[in-house]
Parts: C-alpha cells; sequence; structure tokens
C-alpha cells in the first residue's frame, strides 16, 4: 500500500510538471501565432496594394491594345478591300483570256475532229472498197472453181453414160453371140460332147464376168472420184466462208466505228449469202448425181444378173437338148456297131478264119482297132485342142465378141474334122 501510494504521488508529480512544460509551450504558440497574424496582414496589405497597381496598368495596356487593334483592323480591312478589288480585276481578265482561249481550242479541235473524220470516213470507205474487191476476186476465184468442179462432174457424168452406153452395145453384142451360139447349137449335125458344154458355160461365165467388171470399175472409180470431188470442194470452201465471215465482221466494225448507218447491210452479206447459196447448189447437185450414179449402177448389175441368168438358162435348155439328142445318137451308134459287130462274125463264120488271115494280112491291124477307143482318143485330142484355144483367146487383149466368135470357129473347125475322122 506505501508502495501504491508512493507511485502514485510520483505519478501525480510528474503530470504536473509535464502540464506546465505544456502550458509554457502553449503560450510561446500563442505567442508566435499573433506575430504571424500581424505579418500577414502587412503582407496583405502590401499585396492589395500591389494588385490595384497592376489593376490599373492592366486596364490601361488593354486599353492601348483595343486602340491599336482597331487601327489594325481599319488598316486590314481598307487593304482587303484594295486586294479584292485587284483580284476581281484579274479574275475577269483571266476569265476573258480564258473564253478567247477555250473559243480558240474549240475551233481548232472542231477542225481536227472533222478533218480526222473526213480521214477516217475515206479510210475506212478506201478499205472497204479494197476488202469488197478482194472478196469479189474470192468470189471469181471460187466460181472458177465451182464451174470447173461442176464441169468435171458433167464430163464424169458423161464417161458414166458412155460407159452405160458401151456396156448396153456389148450387152447387145453377148446377145447376138448368144444367139448365133445357140444357132449354131442348135443346127450343128453332130451333138455336143460334154467338153465343149463345159467350154461354152465357160466362155459365157467369162464375157459376163468381163462384162461386170468393165462396168462396175468405171462405176466405182466415178463414184469414188466424185465424191472425192465434192470433199475437195467442200474443203476448198470453208477456209474461203471464214475469210468472208471475217471480212463481214471487220467491215461491220469500221461501221461501227465511223457511225456509217448506210454500211450496215454492206455487200459482204449478199456476198456471203451468194457463196452459201451457191456452195448448198453444189452439194445438192452432188448428192443428186451421187443418187443417180447408185441408180444407175444397181440398174446395170440387176441387168447384168438377168443376162446371167438367162444365158445360163438358154444354154443348159440347148446343151440338155442337144444331149438327149447326142445320147439317143450315140444309142443308134452303139446299135450300127454292134451290128456291123455281128455281119464281121457271121462273115468270118462263113468264110472262114484261114482264108480271112491269108488273105487280110493289111486289114488285121483295121480289124484289131476299137472303134470306141478311136472315138475317146480323138474326142481327147478335140477337148484339149479347144480348151488351149479358149484359154489362149480368153487371156489375149481381144473383146468378148471376138473371143466367142473364135471359139465357135474353132468349135466349127473341131466339127469338121471330128465327122472327116468318123
Amino acid at each position: 500500500m506505501v508502495q501504491t501510494r508512493a507511485q502514485t504521488a510520483a505519478a501525480a508529480v510528474a503530470t504536473a510538471y509535464m502540464s506546465e512544460q505544456f502550458l509554457a509551450q502553449t503560450q510561446a504558440l500563442a505567442a508566435e501565432h499573433v506575430a504571424l497574424q500581424q505579418q500577414s496582414q502587412v503582407l496583405d496589405h502590401a499585396q492589395n496594394v500591389a494588385l490595384m497597381a497592376m489593376q490599373a496598368s492592366t486596364q490601361s495596356s488593354v486599353r492601348q491594345l483595343t486602340d491599336r487593334q482597331r487601327a489594325i483592323i481599319e488598316e486590314l480591312s481598307e487593304a482587303l478591300t484594295v486586294t479584292q478589288s485587284r483580284l476581281q480585276d484579274q479574275l475577269q481578265h483571266l476569265q476573258m483570256l480564258q473564253d478567247e482561249r477555250g473559243g480558240q481550242i474549240e475551233r481548232f479541235m472542231n477542225d481536227s475532229l472533222a478533218h480526222a473524220q473526213e480521214e477516217a470516213q475515206r479510210e475506212a470507205q478506201i478499205a472497204a472498197s479494197a476488202h469488197l474487191e478482194g472478196v469479189r476476186q474470192k468470189l471469181l476465184e471460187m466460181e472458177a472453181k465451182i464451174d470447173g468442179g461442176l464441169e468435171n462432174i458433167s464430163q464424169h457424168v458423161q464417161q458414166l453414160v458412155e460407159d452405160s452406153l458401151a456396156a448396153s452395145q456389148l450387152q447387145r453384142a453377148c446377145g447376138a453371140v448368144r444367139q448365133d451360139l445357140l444357132t449354131r447349137v442348135i443346127c450343128a449335125e453332130e451333138p455336143l460332147p460334154e467338153s465343149i458344154r463345159s467350154l461354152v458355160l465357160d466362155i459365157t461365165t467369162n464375157a459376163e464376168r468381163l462384162v461386170e467388171g468393165r462396168v462396175q470399175k468405171p462405176l466405182t472409180n466415178a463414184q469414188s472420184e466424185l465424191n472425192l470431188q465434192v470433199q475437195r470442194q467442200a474443203n476448198a470452201t470453208t477456209p474461203l466462208r471464214e475469210q468472208i465471215r471475217k471480212l463481214y465482221v471487220q467491215v461491220k466494225r469500221q461501221a461501227q466505228k465511223s457511225d456509217g448507218a448506210t454500211l450496215q447491210t454492206t455487200v459482204a452479206d449478199q456476198v456471203r449469202q451468194e457463196v452459201e447459196e451457191r456452195f448448198r447448189g453444189v452439194q445438192i447437185n452432188a448428192q443428186r448425181e451421187s443418187d443417180a450414179n447408185i441408180k444407175f449402177r444397181q440398174e446395170v448389175q440387176t441387168q447384168i444378173r438377168d443376162y446371167h441368168s438367162s444365158i445360163n438358162r438358154s444354154v443348159q435348155a440347148a446343151v440338155g437338148k442337144k444331149m438327149q439328142g447326142y445320147q439317143r445318137r450315140s444309142t443308134r451308134w452303139d446299135a450300127g456297131n454292134r451290128r456291123t459287130e455281128k455281119g464281121r462274125i457271121k462273115t468270118k463264120q462263113i468264110y472262114g478264119s484261114d482264108e480271112l488271115n491269108d488273105g487280110g494280112d493289111e486289114d488285121e491291124p483295121a480289124a484289131d482297132k476299137d472303134p470306141a477307143r478311136e472315138n475317146r482318143m480323138q474326142e481327147t485330142r478335140g477337148r484339149s485342142y479347144l480348151s488351149t484355144t479358149s484359154i489362149i483367146s480368153l487371156n489375149s487383149p481381144v473383146t468378148n465378141t471376138t473371143n466367142v466368135f473364135c471359139a465357135m470357129s474353132d468349135e466349127k473347125r473341131y466339127r469338121c474334122w471330128w465327122r472327116e475322122a468318123h
């Protein structure tokens, strides 16, 4: 307790001491504050005086600046007015010069454009006339080519007609030969052997083949040449038509550039239309001629087949009839030979073999001969002779009519020789 009280007393003493010091300091601060207020009042008064002086000087300066600005504005307005009047005068002068210069330029440009347009129209007309002249030349060349092609086609058609006439003449000649052959076969006294029958058939077959070959080959060649010429004409006219089309497009463009309304429908259109019409006409004529050639070839082939069949029928009928007569005559000939043989046997029996052998040494070879064998040998010789003659005559460069007549002459000689031999 005593210690506590001592501590409390010490604390109170310390607190009193600190409060005295704080009070002393507070008084010192209050004195300093008063001094500072006095100084600030002095400074404020001095500042107010200075500010009032500065305000007075500023107001006087502003008045001077305002007066100076007014004077400058008046001077600038006067200068601007003078400058504006001068600029207006210069602008008017420049406008007059520009109008005058623009008029001169406009007149010069109009004259230049008119001259250039005249030159362009003149050049376009010259170019168009040159192009049209070239087109006319090419058209003339194409017409010459077409005329030449038509002339060649007409020549080929004429050649085909001549070939058809030759074929008909040859057919008539073959008909005459066939009639002569049938007449000779019918009127022949001796029978036709099998070799002559085959020879006649070979001759007629070869003649028909030669006729058909001679007619078929020119027809095929003419047809191929006609097709080739038509194709060549088409190939030749294709670039010409392309050139005409290009010329037409070029002339049309030039007409559009030069504003030539009269050149819209030029001669190029008419030339192109005429060329196309001529080309179509040539194609139609070529097609018609090709159809006519095909029809003519079919008719010739039909006539040849009919001629071949009629010859075969006639020859077969004639040969069949003559073979029947030949068989009948062969039968009679064999009967006569048998009767002759019987007579010889009876004669031998009557006169005896010794007398025949003594008195007929020279007749033994004749008695030993076989008539049938001799006939076969002679027929074989005749066949070989006729075959050789027919082969030589058919292979030689002679007409069919001459070959047939030669064969008929050889046949007649063979019949005479065979008749004399028997």
